[in-house]
């Protein structure tokens, strides 16, 4: 009993612990951006909160801010002289009540670029730190990058039907210039059922290729399921062994992490997916591959086991396995100047991708069960830890880029609510009147709720599905392999 208490601990402090680590330092920052602009502006600052609910540590400094921290640790706050709440709804009580000196350090008494400024600026210190955070990996690590060239086209699906071909390199997609094949992946998936207008260059010669991403709704072991596209094509990346599973048929026909693979019966290799295409397509089938292992040349024959897997046309079948995985892919140096634009580039992309997928879920062109809450994030930060500590930074800029976008959606309670009401007073000269904007507030609150009530359903069912105490439904039976 005492073993099996003292693993929930643990396994529960692998959720918990890393995931506020980043979650506080990503709230510590928004609200140091509202912060350090309204003192910059001269507004008075009561209170800056990690987190809500009682209090567990504070200080005050010279200046009268009183710096908290908070029990709940799930956001956190920055609280001027004349707000009513940590919402900053304006209140005319408090302005009432303030002297002549007090109210020069009044919120709401500012002009409006200033308070607009100030809201602003907490989602543009994630922005900021997000940009940080992949500047500091870029110089750090290197940057891997795929040459945007066609190594594999898989039959029957889109590219193929299109006329794609191996070798073709892609220059453009809707006249967006493309270096890395990443940025292909980003604009597939990203278009389920959209055409996309290819710019590629094959033999010398550039042509245009208009093809429709086909949509597939994979789902990851968090049970999180998300429409994506897929045309069925795979870079050229290098065919070399990253990873033995244990107990499959690579491991006992001697494979070893670091073989190079040149060639299956003959077939000459190119790319890792290649191997895996011809391995997935032949279970049961006996196969000698050509590897080479420093420096020397080897066959090692070897037969795929037969397992049930989803291909990428949809259809459950029987696929080959022989416990390979690739080798991740070399890092390149990068100086500081390449390593900033790529870090802001890597940004933008993100806060694209994003708002593309607000968007589609807003017009059900994805399952609103994608959104998910605090437990979804702890599952994913504990996933992260698994992987080191680049991918635990690469989640935190992750998150900081999606949570301040999040705080620019035009919702009263919000950033983005404040600044629609800024830009109102801006244009009618006036504010609007104090019972319309507590309306709007209330109107926002109950949003705010809503969205909050649908991410922790979400994150509860996914639990209750891939733990199988919940179903889907009716469950396609598995091919018998």
């Amino acid at each position: 009993m005492l073993s099996e208490l003292i693993g929930t601990v643990t396994s529960s402090l692998t959720y918990v612990v890393p995931f506020l680590f980043v979650l506080t330092v990503v709230v510590f920052v928004h609200e140091m951006g509202h912060f350090l602009v309204a003192r910059w502006c001269g507004v008075t600052v009561k209170a800056f909160s990690i987190g809500f609910g009682p209090e567990l540590w504070s200080r005050v400094d010279s200046k009268g801010t009183r710096w908290r921290i908070a029990a709940i640790p799930l956001g956190g706050y920055v609280k001027f002289l004349d707000d009513a709440n940590a919402a900053s709804a304006p209140s005319g009580e408090v302005l009432e009540s303030l002297t002549e000196e007090e109210r020069h350090g009044a919120f709401q008494l500012k002009p409006v670029w200033q308070r607009a400024a100030v809201v602003f600026a907490g989602p543009f210190a994630n922005f900021v730190l997000a940009a940080a955070i992949y500047t500091v990996l870029n110089v750090a690590i290197g940057v891997r990058s795929v040459a945007p060239v066609v190594a594999i086209v898989v039959p029957n699906m889109p590219a193929a039907k299109a006329g794609f071909e191996p070798g073709d390199r892609v220059v453009a997609i809707d006249g967006n210039k493309i270096s890395d094949y990443n940025e292909i992946t980003k604009a597939v998936i990203t278009s389920p059922g959209r055409p996309l207008r290819f710019e590629i260059e094959r033999g010398g010669r550039t042509s245009v290729i208009e093809v429709t991403p086909l949509a597939r709704e994979p789902k990851d072991s968090l049970g999180l399921k998300q429409k994506i596209g897929d045309i069925g094509i795979s870079p050229a990346t290098r065919p070399e062994i990253g990873e033995i599973v244990p107990d499959f048929p690579a491991e006992k026909a001697g494979f070893k992490v670091g073989d190079v693979v040149r060639a299956i019966d003959g077939q000459e290799i190119v790319s890792f997916d290649q191997v895996a295409d011809i391995i997935n397509n032949s279970p049961g089938k006996p196969l000698t591959i050509s590897v080479v292992r420093d420096g020397v040349a080897s066959e090692i024959p070897v037969t795929p086991v037969s397992k049930p897997a989803e291909k990428r046309t949809g259809e459950t079948t029987c696929v080959g396995r022989i416990g390979i995985g690739p080798a991740p892919l070399p890092p390149r140096p990068v100086g500081l100047a390449e390593g900033l634009s790529r870090g802001i580039a890597s940004t933008g992309d993100m806060l694209v991708q994003a708002y593309a997928g607000l968007r589609d879920i807003f017009i059900g062109r994805q399952p609103i069960e994608q959104v998910g809450g605090p437990i979804l994030m702890a599952q994913v930060t504990a996933r992260a830890v698994g992987y080191g500590w680049e991918d635990v930074f690469a989640l935190m800029a992750f998150f900081s880029a999606n949570i301040g976008l999040l705080n620019l959606l035009p919702i009263p309670l919000l950033d983005g609510g404040h600044l629609v009401f800024y830009a109102l007073e801006a244009i009618r000269r006036r504010p609007l009147s104090p019972a319309v904007q507590e309306a709007f507030f209330r109107f926002g609150l109950a949003g705010v709720l809503t969205i909050m009530l649908v991410a922790f359903s979400n994150d509860l069912f996914r639990i209750g599905r891939t733990s199988g105490v919940l179903s889907d439904g009716p469950v396609q039976a598995a091919p018998n392999c």
